[in-house]
């Protein structure tokens, strides 16, 4: 399959703008698009591929090829108690980056189009997180120095396990909406800062086209324009 043209057709969805700045695209990959960048994941930081998953908890996330069908599979380590594992690094380190700097950009321009507040984007910076369980990621803004330092952007692309997703906007209740494998949620400018959370990853709802690839999990890939920490990332 051919990257550099199956990640600019993405299916055509009307985004919904949530405020400003926070944009969803439900069912916004294709069921070849979403194969192709479990692949890319599992391929990418297989112990042939340039980057591995760190673990985020006290586990160690190992990768093998099943003999059967030749795919990269993930496993956790035996008696293993793996919440996620983490990848994070420069796009220019990647294989194929232009492809995923289109794919990133295409998504972007697709938010603009119905939001006048949502700024442009560089992408500079691919974050990779697996979760293997049902634990999600506590409350928090995207403030680190690995975020950026400007209000660009962060693209988010869920696929396998579907995912609670939490948020607060200012002066409002916190809220929740359910990511799906396929769908990309978009937040920048005014809700750059924005306040929110993994509250729950729902096992055994990924895709069945994807279970040989990722397992009963869920893959995340975020894309941020990061210019400051560039040879420094963490």
């Amino acid at each position: 399959m051919d990257a550099s043209s199956s990640l600019t057709n993405f299916a055509a969805v009307e985004p919904k703008v949530f405020a400003p700045g926070m944009v969803l695209i439900k069912n916004c990959l294709t069921q070849e698009q979403q194969i192709w960048l479990a692949q890319y994941a599992m391929r990418t930081t297989s112990n042939d591929g340039p980057h591995r998953f760190t673990t985020v908890v006290t586990a160690k996330l190992e990768f093998f090829t099943d003999e059967k069908t030749g795919q990269i599979q993930p496993r956790p380590v035996i008696d293993s108690t793996l919440s996620r594992g983490r990848v994070y690094s420069s796009i220019t380190t990647c294989p194929e980056a232009d492809p995923m700097r289109t794919c990133c950009n295409q998504l972007v321009s697709a938010a603009r189009n119905v939001d006048a507040k949502m700024p442009a984007m560089i992408p500079t910076h691919l974050l990779l997180l697996y979760y293997a369980s049902s634990g999600g990621m506590t409350w928090h803004k995207d403030d680190d120095t690995n975020d950026g330092d400007n209000d660009h952007p962060i693209v988010s692309i869920s696929l396998g396990n579907s995912s609670e997703f939490g948020y607060k906007l200012a002066g409002k209740p916190e809220q929740f909406l359910t990511l799906e494998s396929g769908d990309v949620l978009i937040w920048g400018g005014p809700s750059r800062m924005l306040l929110h959370c993994v509250g729950q990853v729902h096992l055994d709802t990924c895709p069945e086209f994807l279970r040989p690839i990722i397992g009963n999990a869920r893959l995340n890939f975020t894309f941020r324009d990061a210019p400051n920490i560039l040879g420094d990332e963490e």
